[in-house]
């Protein structure tokens, strides 16, 4: 998994027969697999509410149980790779 981070969105909050409600500290896209940690569980269908805790809606897979923890896998965040030659250079 190089160039990607692991996000952990939480627990479930409420369910809502094939889809749950996770708290998390941060937004995730829509469309982002969800998993927990029995596999792949299904996808991020929205998400909402303020951005220090943001509510995601999770599609469940049929037949897939949510666990007790939910992840997402989500590329890694770009750092300034330059910022010391820039300096350097002034």
């Amino acid at each position: 998994m190089k160039g990607e981070r692991v996000v952990v969105l939480g627990g479930v909050v409420r369910s809502f027969g094939d889809s749950v409600l996770v708290v998390s500290r941060e937004p995730v896209p829509i469309g982002a697999k969800v998993y927990s940690e029995k596999g792949e569980v299904g996808h991020v269908s929205d998400v909402f509410g303020p951005k220090d805790e943001v509510y995601v809606l999770v599609r469940l897979e049929p037949g897939r149980e949510p666990g007790r923890r939910l992840y997402v896998v989500l590329p890694s965040r770009k750092r300034d790779v330059g910022g010391a030659s820039r300096k350097a250079r002034s």
